[in-house]
């Protein structure tokens, strides 16, 4: 009896075996993303600070992604992808504040020629399409990622829903994807399950993004929504993002490529930090609205420097300030894997400003958006891929 035990235990063993030899490919990959940054007029006396910076153009990562070629050009794939702070190793991504080993993407996926099919933990696919014309190409920070980040930030989990733990928009929870990518086209539609008892629709998310590029022109269109209730339970308009942008390269005649993007970001899940919902003629206690123009020029083969110019203005119902900034970015490629870094950025914040600041990005100072003024950031870093 033991004896056919332990022979029953090894086949089982083997199938398992079997199953993890059959896999074509696993790769391990990540990013680490680190500098430092001097801020002028930090605080309400004027202050420099001076400090370590995760994260500046990339997000510090790490993540696990492989595929199974199942014949008849059917593919099944996983991606499992968690961030961190190179600063002090603890987990999270810039911005968004997560604790999860794998709180970026956890997902598996099925695809072919027709597109893939994604279920999990996943990147928001209207993000994914802006990035092709916004104006940084979707920095870590002083982007327009930073809008993306706080119409949700605090909804419970941001795009996901309110039964998610993450904070921030850029990942969706329990949520299910289709996406397809192929001649300069990329589509992508998402549905995150809400899980609320008796209704269908509390808690879930819908997003599309889709770009095109041919011939040195490029345009992308993104909607994301969250019909969420806070904690509380207030009701509100949810989170809702709309962004619509286009660029040009001029590759064959220069080497300069432009590009403009505007963007709406909504947000009615601050109203209980707020003292309760929007009044007025808004319902959203957020309401930016921002637009960007980018340069990028190319000196040499290894060198790019980017010019970029935000204009945002919160119009939610506790807000009505401006934000806008110009930012100046050099990057230098030391080889394929290994970039150095520096960028000077000027932001200037009304005093009612509201979520506009968040140009500022993770940067973004508490005092200067309480008394108004300027402030100028000074930054670099390495960044490595792996």
């Amino acid at each position: 009896m033991i004896l056919k035990k332990t022979l029953c235990s090894l086949m089982v063993l083997g199938a398992f075996a079997s199953v993890a030899h059959a896999q074509s490919s696993v790769t391990v990959y990540g990013i680490i993303d680190a500098g430092f940054v001097t801020q002028s007029n930090a605080n309400a006396a004027g202050d420099r600070v001076t400090s370590f910076q995760d994260g500046q153009i990339l997000p510090s990562i790490y993540g696990f992604k492989g595929t199974e070629d199942l014949g008849g050009g059917l593919k099944a794939g996983f991606n499992l992808e968690g961030g961190f702070n190179s600063g002090n190793g603890q987990h999270n991504s810039p911005g968004v504040y997560q604790s999860q080993l794998f709180g970026r993407e956890a997902k598996v996926t099925l695809g072919a020629d027709w597109g893939t099919i994604g279920a999990g933990l996943q990147v928001d696919p209207g993000l994914i399409a802006s990035i092709a014309t916004e104006p940084r190409g979707m920095t870590d920070s002083f982007s327009h990622l930073e809008h993306w980040i706080g119409a949700t930030i605090n909804s419970g989990g941001g795009l996901g829903g309110t039964t998610g733990s993450l904070t921030g928009g850029i990942f969706d929870v329990n949520s299910v994807t289709y996406t397809y990518a192929a001649n300069g086209l990329y589509v992508g539609l998402e549905y995150g399950f809400g899980g609320v008892a008796g209704s269908t629709s509390a808690g879930s998310t819908e997003s599309i993004g889709a770009s095109y590029s041919n011939g040195g022109f490029v345009v992308s269109g993104s909607y994301a929504k969250a019909n969420t209730t806070d904690p509380t339970g207030a009701t509100g308009g949810g989170d809702q993002i709309e962004v619509i942008g286009v660029g040009y390269d001029f590759a064959s005649a220069a080497p300069i490529a432009i590009r403009l993007q505007y963007g709406e970001f909504k947000s009615s899940l601050f109203n209980t930090l707020g003292g309760g919902a929007g009044t007025g003629n808004n319902n959203y206690f957020d309401d930016v609205k921002s637009w960007g123009f980018g340069i990028d020029w190319k000196p040499s083969a290894a060198n790019k420097v980017n010019l970029a110019y935000y204009d945002a203005k919160d119009n939610g119902a506790a807000f009505g300030g401006k934000t806008t900034e110009w930012a100046l970015l050099d990057t230098y490629s030391l080889s394929k894997r290994t970039d150095i870094y520096a960028q000077i950025v000027r932001v200037s914040v009304d005093s009612d400003a509201g979520q506009s600041a968040m140009l500022g990005g993770i940067y973004a100072t508490p005092n200067l958006v309480a008394n108004s003024g300027n402030t100028v950031y000074f930054g670099v870093g390495i960044q490595h891929k792996f």
